[in-house]
């Protein structure tokens, strides 16, 4: 028999929403600890979940807690003090996107890990755990669509598009709030899985929603992230990407389109995977998806929480077999060289220019 793995998380926004309901449905997993600095939230979230210690800090639940496992579920401006913090005390490390405010944070991140060879570093892209993307990974890797051409990654909703909305750390960029990070770190992950590394990138932001009452005070404040993202990516292939994220649509929707020499292959929210080879009609490729119903689990009825609990149940695994990675997951390498795409749209966007990509 393996151990329980004593598990502790930083954050109790996403937390709270997705990770402690998912991990109610982990076997060998342990809760023993959460962090937020709202001392009154975070320890009703304690009661409510029935974990042992609720504290301020991370610091704190890992000197108390002495966890094998953190989640990291927190904003990105917390998550290279907090990942440092736990591969240096020893644990396994799942860390949110996006990875870091910069590639100077993700860099330092990465170098962490490559220095704690034993512990799991990984950064939470679930949706590499959808069976639609995993089929979608295959066909691509045996070359069934031919040499690809392009792809296009469109995510809108109207998550920000609400002006009464209050003034959050996601609106804040100095904090890395905005739809770039948040969503068009997926997108890049994504379509770095299926294409291979990007070479060139180009990018605008906007903000549309330009003021937001903030509730500590009662009083407009300026937003300085993005709700709006466009990106254009070459890939080291040749092949070409679109990416489109919008949070003020007034609609929802959720796609990725490749398409190669022999036909294109798409998948989208709540979808299977639809390939179409030559010139022929659509048709859905069968995908397992051996989960109950997101109601009868308690988990939100998303794509990003199914994928979560099977990523969650992976991670658990792993750390009870003393396994150092997670097939298919993506790493603190792979958050470092989408955090450098990330940053190039970003300046690209700032600049007006086309950018060449470096480490």
């Amino acid at each position: 028999m393996h151990r329980p793995i004593r598990v502790a998380v930083f954050g109790n926004g996403f937390a709270r929403s997705v990770v402690l309901p998912c991990l109610r449905h982990v076997d060998g997993a342990r809760i023993v600890g959460i962090s937020s600095p709202s001392l009154e939230r975070v320890r009703a979230t304690a009661a409510d979940f029935g974990i042992e210690r609720a504290a301020a800090t991370h610091t704190e639940i890992l000197e108390s807690c002495r966890p094998d496992l953190v989640f990291i579920a927190t904003p990105p401006h917390r998550h290279l003090e907090m990942s440092l913090d736990a591969l240096r005390a020893g644990c396994h490390v799942v860390c949110e996107k996006p990875t870091a405010l910069s590639a100077d944070e993700s860099r330092a991140m990465r170098d962490a890990a490559r220095d704690a060879p034993g512990q799991l570093a990984l950064i939470d892209h679930e949706l590499r755990f959808l069976p639609s993307r995993t089929a979608l990974r295959e066909w691509v890797a045996r070359g069934r669509l031919g040499r690809i051409l392009r792809a296009d990654y469109v995510l809108c909703s109207p998550g920000r598009r609400d002006p009464a909305l209050p003034w959050s750390w996601w609106s804040d960029r100095a904090r890395g709030g905005g739809a770039l990070g948040a969503i068009g770190s997926h997108a890049v992950d994504a379509l770095r899985v299926l294409l291979g590394e990007i070479v060139e990138a180009s990018g605008i932001l906007e903000t549309f929603v330009r003021e937001r009452v903030d509730p500590a005070d009662g009083a407009a404040r300026a937003v300085t992230s993005d709700d709006f993202a466009a990106a254009w990516l070459r890939f080291g292939s040749g092949a070409i990407a679109t990416v489109t994220i919008s949070a003020v649509e007034a609609f929802r929707a959720h796609r990725l389109i490749v398409t190669g020499t022999n036909g294109s292959a798409e998948v989208e929210e709540h979808g299977p995977l639809r390939v179409a080879i030559g010139s022929g009609a659509w048709s859905e490729v069968p995908a397992s998806d051996d989960l109950p119903s997101s109601s009868s689990l308690g988990i939100p009825d998303t794509d990003w929480a199914r994928a979560f609990l099977r990523f969650a149940r992976e991670i658990v695994a792993a750390a009870r077999e003393e396994r150092t990675d997670v097939p298919g997951a993506a790493t603190f390498e792979d958050g470092h060289r989408v955090q450098v795409v990330l940053d190039a749209i970003r300046r690209s966007a700032d600049t007006g220019t086309r950018l060449q990509l470096a480490d």
